[in-house]
């Protein structure tokens, strides 16, 4: 027999047992280190456009109710991603990509595996969506124009935002994922430290300039992290998904509400790994002096 908690910091997903435990909790009036166990995306993007600081950043993003209405947003697009509202770990995404005269292209992964195939008319690239999805919400997500390295590999950059112990929000660490070959998605790939690998990305760059765009990345961050908040509540950690178009543009792709931090552990040396896991213990140490 243990006593309850005097915070929570949920890590076991989002199912319904959990569900049932977070719940019981906050009738207990158990504090959070999280406003959220995790976030229903397209809600997530339909919230943040109404922040003029956000908007800029974020691609259109279309919740839809049946497969049949990514049609026109593929045709008007060209280049989309399709996902599940509530997914984890890229399981639930595809990319798809209209081809002039030839159809639909289309690919995913599917743990680190990658699958990929071709549609001649719409009523088939239908059936595969709903093969993949089945009845999970999905959404419609503007494909964005990446940079890219070696064999076509997909660059993102996964940035890792905590409260420490005195309550203020920090960027631990910005680990750069390079997917594998041809893979629409950078997870299960590799990943490299931010100082290090940002200018790789963009060789024609002065140091000015790539000091400059770390500025403007951790400007966007800090933005993302605090309308996040003003949504949906405080939080202890967010991780942020965002990408880099070849122009030096920044995109929100996604934030996650329980990052599993393994590009960290690839990217980073042992006192940033030790310090991800100890801000949110020094937090919630914090969340509990405040009675």
């Amino acid at each position: 027999m243990f006593p309850m908690p005097h915070v929570l910091y949920v890590r076991g997903g989002t199912g319904s047992g959990v569900s049932r435990v977070v719940k019981r909790f906050d009738k207990l009036g158990i504090k959070r280190i999280n406003a959220l166990t995790g976030f229903n995306k397209g809600e997530l993007f339909r919230d943040l456009q109404r922040d003029p600081d956000v908007q800029p950043y974020l691609p259109f993003t279309k919740t839809i109710d049946d497969p049949r209405e990514a049609r026109s947003y593929i045709q008007g697009l060209g280049n989309v991603y399709i996902k599940a509202c509530q997914g984890r770990r890229g399981m639930q995404v595809m990319q798809v990509v209209k081809v002039k005269h030839k159809g639909y292209r289309y690919s995913n992964s599917v743990i680190g595996n990658l699958v990929r195939g071709r549609a001649k008319y719409f009523n088939d690239m239908n059936k595969v969506l709903k093969r993949f999805f089945g009845d999970r919400k999905i959404l419609v997500q503007q494909g964005i124009d990446l940079v890219k390295v070696g064999n076509n590999r997909t660059v993102d950059l996964r940035a890792e935002l905590q409260r420490n112990e005195y309550g203020e929000i920090e960027i631990v660490a910005i680990p750069i994922r390079v997917g594998r070959k041809n893979s629409p998605i950078s997870t299960h790939g590799e990943a490299y430290h931010f100082d290090d690998y940002l200018p790789k990305l963009f060789p024609e760059y002065s140091i000015d300039e790539i000091s400059a765009l770390k500025q403007r990345i951790n400007e966007f961050l800090i933005k993302v992290y605090k309308s996040v908040e003003k949504c949906y509540g405080k939080f202890g950690e967010i991780g942020i998904d965002f990408g880099l178009d070849r122009k030096g543009g920044i995109w929100l792709i996604e934030c996650n509400a329980q990052s599993a931090k393994v590009s960290v552990g690839k990217a980073y040396g042992s006192r940033t790994v030790r310090r991800i896991y100890l801000n949110p213990l020094q937090y919630a140490k914090r969340l509990a002096r405040k009675g």
